[in-house]
């Protein structure tokens, strides 16, 4: 891996595929209007550590295949597909893409009149940099739109406006149903997984009571107790259609303890896990 690492920003023939394009603001753009500075795609071909500092630039990009991480302010962020980042580019920072799970990244570089105010407004409803925006594919499009924009050397005013929108879809707050269905969807694909709970406020910026809270809310059930559902409906497929002893069950269904795998089935079948077999295995034959 360290081998791997090219550490610079010069040479990237084989290091990354990029379109980009650069662009420099009339007078009138830098003095009243948000501009932009550099804009791009970037598709990573292998990891490198980009390190940049005391620019005099905001910068904005979404994942939109792959992760990678970030160190912005002395603290490490795992950056997703889906999610996105808006720092303020004069403290250092670096970041680096997934050797397994290379990124491929839509950003831009701006500044402009009142580009410190919006930054300053995010970072009140943000306190990390890093967010799932409540449309990600509306932040998307307008990175796609800024891009064609610049390319095709649209109006300064009509650049301003697009990167307005930007910032606005980017300041407001993630949409908490949304957000909801992608954590019910995320657990339905890995509830067998040790320490689900952390690994969602993990990787979904929310506190672990908050986003209990909010489950509950959303869905009529406990987070936890709804993990617990999912295992339980695991344990009793695996009993009806595999012939995997009840340990292997126990195990792979996620629920792991013995005692408890009992104390389900006597609690909402009324039965022991073997009885509950016998009565529906279909491979079972007196």
């Amino acid at each position: 891996m360290a081998e791997q690492i090219i550490k610079g920003i010069f040479a990237s023939e084989g290091i990354t595929k990029s379109d980009r394009v650069l662009h420099t603001a009339g007078a009138f753009a830098k003095k009243y209007l948000l501009y932009v500075q550099e804009a791009g795609i970037l598709e990573s071909l292998m990891p490198h550590i980009c390190r940049r500092e005391h620019l005099d630039s905001y910068l904005i990009f979404e994942v939109l295949e792959g992760k990678g991480t970030i160190v912005y302010e002395g603290i490490t962020y795992e950056i997703r597909k889906g999610e996105c980042i808006w720092i303020d580019c004069d403290p250092a920072f670096e970041h680096i893409s997934s050797e397994k799970e290379p990124w491929k990244l839509s950003w831009i570089h701006f500044n402009g009149n009142c580009a410190r105010e919006f930054y300053r407004l995010f970072r009140e409803r943000n306190s990390s940099p890093v967010f799932l925006p409540a449309d990600a594919s509306g932040i998307q499009k307008l990175l796609e739109q800024v891009l064609y924009a610049v390319k095709n050397n649209a109006s300064e005013l009509e650049v301003h406006s697009l990167l307005t929108q930007l910032a606005a879809a980017c300041i407001r707050p993630v949409d908490e149903k949304g957000m909801m269905k992608d954590i019910r969807e995320y657990i339905n694909a890995n509830f067998t997984e040790s320490g689900l709970v952390q690994m969602l406020s993990e990787r979904f910026r929310v506190s672990r009571q908050e986003m209990e809270d909010m489950f509950s809310g959303s869905f009529g059930i406990g987070l936890r107790d709804y993990i617990l559902s999912r295992k339980f409906h695991a344990a009793k497929e695996q009993l009806r259609f595999t012939i995997q002893p009840v340990e292997e069950v126990i195990a792979k269904s996620g629920i792991g303890n013995e005692d408890l795998f009992y104390q389900l089935f006597r609690e909402y079948e009324g039965t022991s896990p073997e009885e509950y077999r016998r009565s529906w295995a279909q491979w079972i034959k007196d």
